[in-house]
């Protein structure tokens, strides 16, 4: 039975699409299978131990390229991936809670040096006591490690989002790694119907040639550079006044690629997600899947009378214009 997707959906994008029906961790993995990186450096943890498996599954398949290294542990696979970003490759991960604590010392390493790359937090609760549900305690040690976050509320925005992050991370004006957030099990494993770019020449076309212009690294022989070098004053400012920078940029970067993306596929992602907020007289702020299940329960209390709205950030970049605006 053939069905007609633009139709079907009511999407207006250019590029040809297909319909399929899968879980958040399964759609990290089929963007990072079209976009056919050169590594993931990963150790499993719940719930993105499947975000491996899965590509894992597809490389055993002959389905991408992506060389797959099992590390010791997640310190061990931040190093992988770091390893690898400072080689020109591009580089995939996927973590949760502990996991993430475990390979935090690495993530300002990452960021400081300027090396894009795109990991996926799976978000789940930080021990101890031992909880495996899903919350945003590990999140919030993501905060301060000058990594560009995406946030996601349903297994779509993995996927999109998923393609999204590394175009922003390889731009010129940013060159910082990207983290893609979403919620352990609500989204990581709950099916949903997702619409895909049905060929990945065209999900390679949208996020560039590697490695980019201007792009350096250590194996150009020709383009010697040192990385990480130990810095006074005032050269440890100055970086940090030049990543500073790069963050503050990726606003206006995320921006663009959201509405480049929007063209394409239909789907859009302004970084502030408002419903029914127009008249409202209540608003509650939350992140990822929570903002979406909301919708429901403030459409029952305007019914009742009740102006209700929920509204939720796509991202966290730093703005200059907002951080002036508190001054």
């Amino acid at each position: 039975m053939s069905i007609d997707i633009r139709k079907e959906t009511g999407l207006t994008g250019t590029v040809e699409q297909r319909i399929v029906y899968e879980s958040g961790n399964e759609m990290a993995a089929y963007a990072a299978h079209q976009i056919n990186y050169h590594i993931m450096g990963y150790f499993p943890i719940s719930p993105s131990t499947e975000v491996a498996q899965f590509l894992d599954l597809m490389k055993a398949n002959g389905q991408h390229d992506i060389v797959l290294i099992p590390a010791d542990g997640e310190h061990g696979s931040a190093g992988v991936c770091y390893g690898a970003s400072t080689a020109g490759g591009r580089v995939f991960n996927a973590t949760s809670a502990n996991g993430y604590l475990y390979m935090l010392e690495q993530m300002p390493v990452q960021s400081g040096t300027r090396f894009p790359m795109v990991m996926n937090l799976v978000c789940r609760s930080v021990s101890g006591p031992l909880d495996i549900h899903g919350d945003h305690s590990d999140l919030y040690f993501a905060l301060n490690t000058g990594w560009p976050i995406v946030l996601c509320r349903d297994p779509q925005a993995v996927y999109d989002m998923n393609i999204i992050a590394l175009k922003l991370a390889e731009d010129p004006d940013v060159r910082l790694p990207v983290l893609v957030a979403s919620d352990g099990y609500f989204t990581s494993h709950q099916k949903r119907r997702v619409m895909t770019f049905a060929h990945r020449e065209d999900v390679q076309k949208f996020v560039g040639e590697h490695p980019p212009e201007g792009f350096q690294h250590v194996l150009d022989r020709n383009n010697p550079i040192t990385v990480g070098p130990y810095m006074n004053e005032p050269d440890y400012i100055n970086n940090c006044y030049q990543q500073s920078m790069a963050m503050y940029r990726a606003e206006a970067v995320f921006d663009r690629i959201r509405k480049e993306y929007a063209e394409l596929t239909g789907r859009d992602y302004p970084i502030l997600d408002l419903y029914r907020m127009e008249d409202a007289e209540v608003a509650v702020f939350l992140l990822n899947s929570s903002a979406e299940i909301i919708k429901d329960v403030v459409d029952q209390l305007r019914s009742q009378g009740i102006k209700a709205a929920p509204f939720r950030l796509i991202s966290f970049v730093r703005s200059r214009r907002r951080q002036s605006q508190r001054r």
